[in-house]
């Protein structure tokens, strides 16, 4: 079913839409648990996403994307989403925090040697977490010294998301002390000293390529540093803010897609000589799902419209990545109880779409972070 058919879509919205959700259907639903349980990525089908134009949405038309807001991505995103969560998850590394990242304050040289390569496929991917530095981020060790022409990075990132594929890094370290000290770099496949190491047997997410990515003697030129020194931390939220908007609208589309699933097999499957769609205790699960669904989309919706039209949403950020990771998560728990022993089976959608939403309630802030956010917000006011 079309997703996103509460709110009035202009025509180009609804086409958008119907492209991102025929691609996700026909090229990524087959083949995503395969993927998943192989821990497999597909470049091919990443290409052809590109060339579909469903990478770098924002991205403007000069540097090869769509030049559109961000509500049009977050509609592309939950359709996308709810055909492979790994492979939007990619996107929105790539082009949103990696490329939009570049965009916001890289050097038009930055930009124009990299964002355009993103948009055709290419991957990219941000780096900020570190084993001791989760949502803690001023606390981060990473070092960068400079000597010379170049800066020299020694330390690790943790959790890293295309880790192991990426073409182009934004990294955040450290380059003076104190929270104004961090600054963020630009690393290209292939440079010395950068070494990433797979996380093996994640929950979830398993054909991400997530890793671990240790620097040791790292030298990149001083044309690398990302804006100003010490402005890294300030950069981070900036991109942040937007990432938090369209994750939001990806855990949409998990939800709507486990909450099909569990329809579509609660109709087929019988017990005591009817179908379990009969029986008030599931049908009650399943409104349950429907229910935040239609809340967590709503609030997708009012965080990206006030910010395609220029306002402060930070509020209804905070509120969206909150109550739609979470609401996620209790769908898809939702999915698995009503496939019942099956959807216990890890060869199953039921369970890949649990498992990847769990990682939603911890990236890009965790919920208690935005728990804080949304308090600050009402005793701020």
């Amino acid at each position: 079913m079309p997703l996103m058919t509460h709110t009035e879509l202009t025509q180009e919205e609804s086409t958008l839409q119907a492209e991102a959700r025929e691609f996700a259907q026909k090229r990524l639903a087959h083949g995503a648990l395969d993927r998943d349980l192989a821990g497999t990525f597909s470049c091919e089908l990443y290409e052809e996403a590109a060339e579909a134009g469903f990478i770098g949405v924002k991205i403007p038309e000069s540097l090869g994307g769509r030049g559109l807001g961000l509500f049009d991505e977050c509609l592309v995103m939950e359709e996308l989403a709810g055909g492979d969560p790994s492979f939007a998850l990619t996107i929105s590394i790539s082009a949103g925090l990696c490329g939009g990242h570049l965009l916001h304050h890289g050097s038009d040289a930055q930009k124009n040697s990299h964002i355009p390569h993103l948009t055709k496929g290419k991957i990219g991917a941000w780096a900020i977490t570190e084993r001791i530095a989760g949502s803690h981020a001023a606390a981060l060790e990473c070092e960068a010294k400079q000597h010379g022409d170049a800066y020299i990075i020694n330390g690790a990132k943790m959790f890293v998301t295309q880790g192991m594929g990426f073409d182009s890094l934004v990294i955040f370290a450290r380059t003076l002390a104190g929270k104004d000290g961090i600054s963020a770099f630009l690393i290209e496949k292939g440079d010395r000293g950068c070494r990433s190491v797979p996380l093996a047997q994640t929950l979830g997410m398993r054909s991400a390529g997530t890793a671990e990515i240790f620097f040791q003697n790292c030298e990149t030129p001083v044309e690398r540093l990302i804006g100003e020194e010490g402005d890294g931390l300030r950069q981070a939220m900036q991109v942040l803010n937007d990432g938090r908007v369209v994750l939001s609208a990806m855990c949409v589309g998990i939800a709507q897609a486990s909450l099909e699933a569990a329809a579509s097999h609660a109709k087929k499957r019988e017990a005591f000589g009817k179908p379990v769609s009969d029986f008030g205790g599931l049908r009650g699960m399943m409104a349950d799902s429907a229910i935040d669904i239609a809340t967590s989309r709503e609030m997708v919706v009012a965080a990206a419209r006030i910010r395609d039209a220029g306002g402060d949403n930070r509020e209804e950020v905070a509120l969206a990545k909150l109550f739609a990771s979470e609401a996620c998560l209790r769908v898809c728990d939702r999915g698995i109880q009503i496939h019942g022993g099956y959807g216990y089976i890890a060869e199953t959608p039921a369970g890949m779409f649990w498992r990847d939403a769990r990682v939603f309630t911890l990236g890009e802030g965790t919920s208690e972070v935005h728990r804080n956010l949304v308090c600050r917000h009402l005793f701020d006011s």
